[in-house]
This record gives C-alpha cells, structure tokens and sequence, in this order.
C-alpha cells in the first residue's frame, strides 16, 4: 500500500513518486527522468500568474534553469498535498557547468537584472519599490509592540531578556537605516522605471542546486518587483554576517564585471545593510510562533546572543564597504569613531 505522500501525489498529479526527498525546507520527488519539488501557496492567485509570467519572460530572454509550475490533473494551480495547500514545481534538466565559461550567479543576476527593468507588475504586493520606508517601519513597530508586551510579562523566558537587552541597540541601528535611507538613499526621489526582477531575499540558497557542478535554479516564487540593491544588498549581508569579505568581493567583482556601481545604488545597499534585518526576522519566527512548537520555558536566547556575538564585526564589514564605495558620505557622520563607538558599545 503506497505511503500517504505519494498516494496524494498520484491521486493530484497523475505522478508516480520514484523517490522521496528534502530539498532544503522542501518536500521533493522524482517521477521517471524528471524532478519535482512541492511549495507552500503562500501569494494569492494573481500573484502566482504575475510571477509566472515573469518566469517565462526571462526565460524567452535565455535566462536559463527555471523552474516551471505543473497543474493538476483538474488543471487547477494550488493542490491540497499532506494537508497544505501546495504548488508543484517541476525542475528543469540538470544542465551541467561548463568550467571556467559557465555563467556564474553574480553575472545571471546581473542579466536578470538588466532584462527586466521597468517590468511593472499589476498587482500592489509585488510592488516593493520605493516602499522600504514604510515597510521597515511597520516591521519596527511590530518590534516595539513585542518588546512593551515582553517588558510587562512577569515571568520571562531567557529569550525575552536576551530580547529586552538587544532591542535598543538594534532599535537604534534601523533609526540609522531608515535616516540614511532618506537622507543618502533618496527613496523619495528614485525614478519610476529604474526597478527590476528581484528576490525577496537574495542569499547564495535563494537559487535550487543539487550540486556545485550543476547550473542553478529559479524558482518564480521569490520573484519581486524592486531596485537591484534589493538584491546586491542581500547577497553582501549574507557573506558579511558569514565574515567572508572574500566570497563578497567575489559576487561583486562578477555581478559588475569590475565596472562601479552607481552611487544611488550603493547608497541603497548601505540603507539595506544597515537595516538589522537578520535580528528582525529572528524575533519576528520567535514571538509569532510562540506557543506553537516549543514550551516557552525551553526555547534558548542563544540565537540572539550569536547574532550579537558577531555584530561589532558585520558592522566593520559594512562600514569598510561603503568607505570604500561612498567615501564622501560614508567618512562625512554616518561612520565617524564616535558614531562605531555607539554601535560598539553593548
């Protein structure tokens, strides 16, 4: 008697699951030659059509890898798999690396980038241009209602101190984002077309690949609408937090095959790398699944004293980097000793 997962699997698709597997937080198979992989439907329909029109439109433009949405066998998008409303991607042949001539990822997000300017989407939540402003600050006044909660709890978990403890300094470090932002990102001022296809978030795991000798996979599902240091942004917060300023230099070296960036766009990398977006998202899985898995009495501050543990050296990292590619603002007051001084001081 087949297991409950490919019963479900051949009953929506029509597929015989060969092989089970993860694929990262993902659920995978193989049918016959082919790879599939089920996500989460977490976007409304007209999100979903929107993405996936961008999908084939990249890939009309030689974009290559990917991934390609299957219905099922009702022909409808979004299937109830293992109890969740789901989609099934079907990934494309391994196309294998070709050495040293193989498009590395910096240079096919450069093409990405480049193909799709100005690709305005039709629906308002794939729009994320211009809007990193408001947005930011709805995710910190989402912060300051956990921390006036947490601060009134009675009995607190070693999280909710570790918490308590952080949240000004990193409360402090978003006012800084949010001020340079304005001040040196002009996000008021950014021209209606300059946007492009983006990731929500752009880390070396964003891409699909079985191995390092294989081409990556697109996967339409994290396409937005925003400017290209969403994305570049992203990638360096990701290596600086690793403390790895050479795998940085690297993706940056191959994204602008050596040519600078423009200062409106490195002004908007640092606003993105000021932002304290990995403390954010930590506290935000925290306290919006509390209860849900874990006790609370067992749930460890461990994560945020990590996160702190490193925070002096990202900082030094980010501030190097934009020294280097904005000296004139960077050196004038947002990097000053007395300025590091603060950050430094927890």
């Amino acid at each position: 008697m087949p297991a409950l997962f490919e019963k479900n699997i051949y009953e929506q698709y029509g597929l015989y699951c060969d092989e089970k597997f993860s694929f990262g937080q993902y659920e995978g198979f193989r049918s016959g030659e082919h790879t599939y992989v089920l996500m989460p439907s977490l976007r409304r329909q007209d999100h979903l059509r929107v993405q996936m029109a961008w999908a084939t439109e990249l890939q009309s433009m030689g974009i290559p890898q990917i991934a390609e949405l299957v219905p099922d066998v009702n022909e409808k998008a979004v299937t109830k798999v293992d109890g969740m409303q789901q989609l099934l991607f079907r990934l494309p042949q391994w196309s294998p690396r070709e050495g040293a001539e193989a498009t590395s990822e910096g240079e096919t997000l450069a093409l990405i980038h480049a193909f799709s300017r100005g690709w305005v989407p039709e629906v308002g939540e794939l729009h994320l241009y211009g809007r990193w402003l408001s947005l930011w600050e709805a995710r910190m006044e989402q912060l300051e209602a956990f921390q006036q909660t947490i601060a009134h709890r009675l009995q607190k978990t070693a999280f909710d101190e570790q918490f308590l403890y952080t949240f000004p300094y990193y409360l402090g470090r978003a006012e800084t984002a949010m001020q340079w932002l304005v001040e040196e990102g002009r996000e008021q001022l950014l021209p209606p077309y300059e946007a492009t296809i983006t990731h929500t978030r752009f880390t070396p795991r964003a891409w699909m690949v079985a191995d390092e000798h294989r081409t990556q996979v697109k996967m339409p599902l994290s396409f937005v609408y925003d400017h290209p240091a969403r994305d570049i942004g992203e990638q360096l917060r990701y290596w600086y937090e690793k403390d790895d300023e050479a795998e940085a230099a690297d993706f940056l070296q191959k994204y602008t095959h050596g040519q600078p960036l423009p200062s409106q766009t490195w002004a908007l990398v640092g606003a993105r790398l000021l932002f304290p977006l990995s403390y954010i998202e930590l506290v935000e899985e925290h306290y919006m699944n509390e209860g849900v898995s874990d006790a609370r009495s067992s749930v460890s501050e461990e994560p945020l004293e990590m996160a702190l543990a490193g925070e002096e050296r990202y900082m030094k990292h980010i501030s190097q980097c934009l020294r280097a590619e904005l000296p004139e603002v960077a050196n004038a007051h947002w990097f000053t000793r007395e300025r590091l001084a603060k950050f430094f001081s927890m």
